[in-house]
């Protein structure tokens, strides 16, 4: 559990509270939230804010995302209630208390707790905003929100013609590498990502092909349809800005099991990333290995 959401139950959990970008706690129960990670989202009890529920304050996490934090202040803003950001010291907490000017400010846990004038902070940005980046929508703290991922591109060159019958991209981000894999013959293509802004990004990237289909999943605790004759994996090994090898793991276990019996992975990882020593354990049959620019690059067949 994040140290911040910690301070922030500690200090703050008995108010009704309009709760973004945080996580449950057994001591906070806000009244609404604001939260497109899927995993998160999952253990908060909360309903969807709406603009209707009726709240005392506002309780923000910083994420490992500048502009993206900015973004959910800017959404404070506009509810004219106290807002309280909180920001584990590794994130910038420092400097979010001298740019921010707060009210208050405690420090615990290696943490910052801030107490903010709603009128102080930004007046423009929409966390669930998708924006137009040269010529694809996405948003701060999506994966390589505002770029083509390196990985995802050499993986993309790695692929070796066509691709057809039922494919997923587990963890598509914008969906930038499955548009680029759509005309290569699939019937049909899964987006699947934690974050509901990616799915939503990724399907009007690939025009709304009626061939996508986009899935909000938690891929460490919620299963895809399965029986794919392909998959595609950028596997992550961040989360909220630490490092998380399990995370990747998880997702290659989830990759294997959503393939059929003879399917093919198609991964890219970070070269220093022991994915090689689970493949044998998950029934993946390495049948090309490439190392290039810092990546390493499989293709695997599911043997049983």
């Amino acid at each position: 559990m994040r140290a911040a959401l910690q301070v922030l139950a500690r200090e703050r959990g008995p108010v009704a509270a309009l709760q973004l970008a945080g996580a449950a706690h057994p001591e906070l129960r806000p009244s609404a939230v604001v939260q497109p990670d899927r995993g998160l989202r999952l253990g908060l009890k909360a309903p969807d804010w709406d603009g209707s529920q009726t709240f005392e304050e506002v309780h923000l996490l910083a994420t490992p995302n500048r502009e993206e934090t900015l973004a959910y202040l800017a959404l404070a803003r506009r509810t004219g209630r106290p807002v309280y950001l909180c920001c584990e010291n590794r994130l910038g907490a420092d400097g979010w208390r001298k740019r921010l000017k707060p009210l208050d400010s405690v420090s615990l846990q290696h943490c910052r707790l801030l107490r903010l004038d709603p009128q102080l902070l930004p007046e423009q940005g929409d966390p669930l905003e998708l924006r137009r980046v040269e010529d694809f929508l996405s948003c701060p703290g999506l994966f390589s929100w505002d770029r083509f991922d390196p990985g995802s591109r050499l993986l993309l060159e790695f692929i070796a013609g066509e691709l057809p019958g039922r494919g997923a991209d587990l963890g598509c981000g914008p969906g930038l590498l499955a548009r680029a894999l759509l005309p290569r013959g699939c019937a049909q293509l899964d987006l699947v990502d934690v974050d509901q802004r990616a799915v939503r990004a990724a399907l009007l990237n690939c025009n709304q092909d009626v061939r996508c289909r986009g899935l909000w999943l938690d891929l460490t605790q919620e299963a895809p349809p399965g029986n794919y004759d392909w998959v595609t994996l950028n596997p992550p090994f961040h989360g909220q800005g630490q490092e998380q090898r399990a995370l990747g793991v998880a997702l290659l276990t989830r990759a294997s099991s959503a393939l059929r019996r003879g399917g093919t992975l198609w991964m890219v990882a970070n070269e220093h990333l022991p994915y090689h020593e689970v493949l044998d354990e998950l029934r993946l049959q390495a049948i090309e290995v490439r190392q290039q620019r810092g990546y390493k690059l499989w293709r695997c067949r599911k043997n049983a």
